[in-house]
């Protein structure tokens, strides 16, 4: 983290009345952000040595890098994290809980001495998160990886709309806009629409803001594109629109850059401090993801593992993780160029003997505004059911034209409209539990065949 910290003075120092952060109508200066962040570093300082941040906004910048500075370990409390996982990460980490920033009587200099860590809480597939502990190495590879990766420069304008709890956003929103001695423009609302579904306001303070770079979950990217289709233009000066977090249809990349977004795949995992591969701002069609610089990414068994210095410090509570990290996901390399195929652990076999990777049918799903959460289960007699969680009627011949896409096999035979309140079937983080569909699709009479696709004359 020394470079960042480096960077935020310098900055403060050689263009101390240069815009650094906006937030709605309040902005800070690099001076007024360097400032801001010595004083919370010395009223954190003297606190707790082990800080849950929940905090928003421009609170949560100055907060996180002040508790960094004062060599605090920290752990990023997530909004949607429930009453249940937020006392597990308290308990957990032994955190305390922080939501206001802390001031000093006097501020640290901004001289990082090294030695603070963060602990990242993901919510998994059991509700149960485990803490990914990264430091100084890891993060401070990833920012400067990131920065080669997408040539990001002080010309540069970063639009921030994923939660900052959220280690992507850490990195992406915070350090590598230091780093870059970039702007970096807060933008709730596009927070706000992964659980309302609006994304109007997104759209408009995207126009508004005109930024140059902005990463996206794949829900945002969805509703993006609906708001394309209505009239609603792009910003001009994007350049780059990274999108990642789960598997995104094909068809709706094609059609989100058709619109004017800039976007480009991109893959991580926190074990691995976010982000090891995405495609270069120069891929034709966005679709090559190589690995980040300073990273080495190779196939074992049919397995992505990934070895280099953003690898984690290890799990809390359990032993130091040694050497490159098996993640679980299945992947292919060929010539250089990553492709995901899926969780190993979540691979759906047919009868046939056929493996399914049920994040890819999914995603021809998620592409519909309406459908927040999707989820492909296998019933006892070897049908395939997709559970479309949806907020209203699918646009149910576009989804049939990208299911088309996919193998026979891979098919559903059926759909069930699903009431996304039904109890589980969402979870906190946004995505469907499998258990809870797979239970819906075998005692609900409501499975519908699965249409034929439209043939044009």
């Amino acid at each position: 983290m020394t470079p960042i910290f480096q960077a935020l003075a310098c900055h403060a120092q050689d263009r101390p009345d240069a815009i650094a952060f906006r937030d709605g109508e309040r902005s800070m200066t690099w001076a007024d952000l360097a400032r801001a962040v010595s004083r919370a570093a010395a009223g954190f300082a003297a606190g707790p040595r082990c800080v849950g941040l929940a905090l928003g906004g421009l609170d949560y910048v100055i907060g996180d890098l002040a508790a960094t500075l004062a060599g605090c370990r920290v752990v990023p409390v997530p909004g949607f994290f429930s009453a249940g996982q937020v006392a597990h990460l308290l308990a957990d980490s032994g955190a305390t809980l922080t939501d206001r920033l802390p001031a000093g009587a006097t501020g640290l200099p901004l001289a990082y001495a090294g030695g603070a860590t963060r602990v990242i809480y993901t919510s998994g597939t059991t509700g149960r998160p485990k803490g990914v502990i990264l430091g100084d190495r890891q993060l401070t590879a990833s920012a400067l990886g990131l920065s080669q990766a997408i040539g990001a420069g002080p010309g540069d304008r970063y639009l921030s709309v994923l939660p900052q709890a959220q280690l992507l956003e850490q990195i992406c929103g915070i350090f590598l806009p230091i780093l870059a001695g970039a702007e970096t423009v807060l933008c709730p609302e596009g927070t706000a629409c992964l659980f309302s579904g609006d994304v109007r306001a997104l759209a408009r303070r995207a126009i508004a803001c005109d930024p140059t770079v902005t990463v996206l979950a794949p829900r945002q990217l969805t509703l993006w594109v609906a708001a394309l289709r209505k009239g609603i233009p792009a910003p001009r000066g994007l350049r780059y629109v990274a999108v990642g977090g789960a598997p995104v249809s094909p068809a709706l990349l094609a059609e989100a850059r058709a619109l004017g977004l800039p976007v480009a795949e991109g893959y991580g995992l926190s074990e691995a401090c976010s982000v090891v591969a995405l495609s270069p701002a120069d891929a034709p069609g966005g679709s090559a993801m190589q690995s980040v610089p300073g990273l080495d990414l190779r196939i074992e068994d049919g397995e992505i593992v990934v070895d280099g210095p953003t690898v984690m410090a290890g799990y809390l509570g359990r032993a130091p993780q040694v050497g490159p990290w098996r993640t679980g996901d299945l992947g292919r390399i060929d010539d250089g160029r990553l492709s995901v195929l899926g969780r190993r652990d979540a691979m759906i076999l047919r009868a046939s003997g056929r493996n399914i990777a049920p994040e890819w049918v999914e995603a021809a799903a998620l592409a519909d505004p309406a459908v927040p959460a999707a989820a492909l289960v296998l019933l006892p007699d070897d049908r395939l059911v997709l559970v479309l969680a949806s907020t209203a009627a699918p646009r149910m011949a576009d989804l049939v034209a990208r299911l088309a896409d996919l193998p026979a096999y891979a098919r559903p035979d059926a759909l069930l409209i699903a009431d996304p309140p039904h109890p589980g079937l969402i979870r906190p983080s946004g995505t469907a539990d499998r258990q809870v569909a797979l239970r819906l699709a075998k005692v609900r009479g409501a499975l519908m065949p699965l249409p034929a696709p439209e043939v044009s004359a």
